[in-house]
């Protein structure tokens, strides 16, 4: 990190609702525009495609700038609206399919429209929803008379896929849309970058050297949490958890830990890129390859700052490296906060000039375990976000395709750790963690 780097930027004040409203009109009318130009076109070569630009640019002009002028800050559109435009773009996609290759059987338009429907969401039961939904509709449209418009089945076909996936899937609406907002409306989200190309080992030590907080490395008895009982909620009572478990989240300065990680094989190569290319020159999210790099031996530090020197720990941070070479393996900001009594853990990974979140509910799980999520919660919060970090304010992406779990549980006196990864419902990686105590 560098001084320089934390000076305050000039910068845009966010946009008005009014003027995101216009902005929405606007970018509404020039899609609608151009998606009804193809669809009128297909229908009437001589004046369609003015008439379908007309149209078009109406309907998604009003109905984008309406939604947006209605929404709050960072939060997104009704449900009806976003299944509105995806049929929409479902009969502009129908049609320039017919339009680039040529007639197309319904039955192969419908699949062709329902299986990239479901794999965009990276789920394996939506991709499966999809395909029934595609055959089904490219069924109807066979059975009709001299079938149908391309752009009505594929409308058709993404509007009843949408639907039936929010009913069965119980679609909980993001929380962020990409757009800039003050850090107070984004508790779920840690607001820590790193101010260089590097985050590394002595990330905490140098945040608090820019700022000017006091820094302490492993100090005796420290937690990455300060007490469970800031996790309670209808789905967590502490007070049933096994007392390793919740002495290990109090005080995680007296344990050690080593990992056996075990990758789903096709993600190797991915992986073996990402690592290579990616994560070792930026010192974060650096695990490892296999069991043998991870036998290097893992060294854990609990670090903290008091930026206010008022003896109170502002910021916990838990940092792991390879015990040979000291390359960091894992940097993380870890906060709680509650919301309508229900508390919630945020592990926050600084990456230059922007941050990756996890964001997960606690579970009590099978007697006295403890159960980690950002999946399959019902509840807004739990998930995954990449937030660009902009003085006192954020533009936020979520990931709704990203998942995890972590499993913490007792075993014959035996303190372990499953984390499971997920891409798409997907268990891709899986650690492994024996925790022993450090003394």
């Amino acid at each position: 990190m560098s001084e320089g780097a934390t000076l305050p930027k000039r910068r845009r004040p966010p946009p008005s609702r009014q003027a995101r409203a216009v902005w929405a009109a606007i970018t509404g009318a020039l899609m609608g525009a151009l998606g009804g130009a193809i669809i009128g076109a297909s229908v009437s070569p001589s004046n369609g495609a003015v008439i379908g630009a007309l149209l078009g640019a109406m309907m998604l002009a009003i109905s984008e700038g309406v939604t947006d002028a209605l929404r709050q800050p960072g939060k997104t559109k009704p449900l009806a609206q976003r299944i509105f435009i995806g049929a929409f773009f479902g009969a502009v996609f129908g049609t320039l399919l017919t339009q680039v290759f040529g007639p197309i059987a319904p039955l192969a338009l419908g699949l062709i429209v329902g299986a990239l429907s479901g794999l965009f969401s990276f789920a394996v039961k939506r991709l499966a929803l999809g395909i029934v939904v595609g055959l089904l509709g490219g069924l109807g449209a066979s059975a009709i008379p001299g079938g149908a418009h391309p752009a009505v089945l594929g409308a058709a076909v993404v509007l009843v896929y949408r639907v039936i996936s929010a009913a069965l899937f119980r679609d909980v609406p993001l929380e962020v849309m990409g757009e800039r907002v003050p850090k107070s409306q984004v508790r779920y989200v840690v607001p820590f970058e790193a101010s260089s190309q590097y985050v590394g080992a002595d990330y905490f030590r140098d945040l608090a050297r820019v700022r000017g907080g006091g820094f302490q490395r492993n100090a005796p008895d420290i937690g990455i949490v300060e007490s469970m009982d800031v996790l309670r909620g209808p789905r967590f009572d502490p007070d049933k958890v096994d007392p390793l478990i919740r002495e290990f989240y109090e005080h995680t300065s007296r344990f050690k830990l080593s990992i056996v990680p075990v990758w789903r094989r096709r993600m190797l190569p991915l992986y073996w890129l990402f690592k290579r290319y990616l994560a070792q020159p930026l010192g974060q999210a650096n695990l490892p390859f296999d069991v043998a790099e991870a036998q290097r031996g893992i060294v854990s530090y609990i670090d903290t700052i008091d930026f206010e020197r008022d003896d109170l720990i502002d910021v916990r941070g838990w940092v792991r490296v390879f015990e040979e070479s000291g390359e960091a393996i894992y940097v993380g900001v870890y906060t709680t906060f509650r919301h309508e009594d229900i508390g919630y853990v945020s592990v926050g990974f600084p990456l230059p000039a922007s941050n990756f979140t996890a964001t997960l509910l606690p579970h009590n799980h099978n007697g006295s375990s403890f159960l980690l999520k950002s999946h399959g919660t019902g509840l807004p919060f739990p998930g995954h976000y990449v937030s660009v970090i902009e003085g006192d304010e954020l533009t936020v992406f979520k990931l709704p395709t990203f998942s995890e779990e972590i499993e913490v549980v007792v075993r014959d006196g035996q303190l372990r750790t499953d984390h499971r990864f997920y891409l798409g419902g997907l268990n891709f990686l899986t650690l492994y963690y024996t925790i022993e105590r450090a003394g």
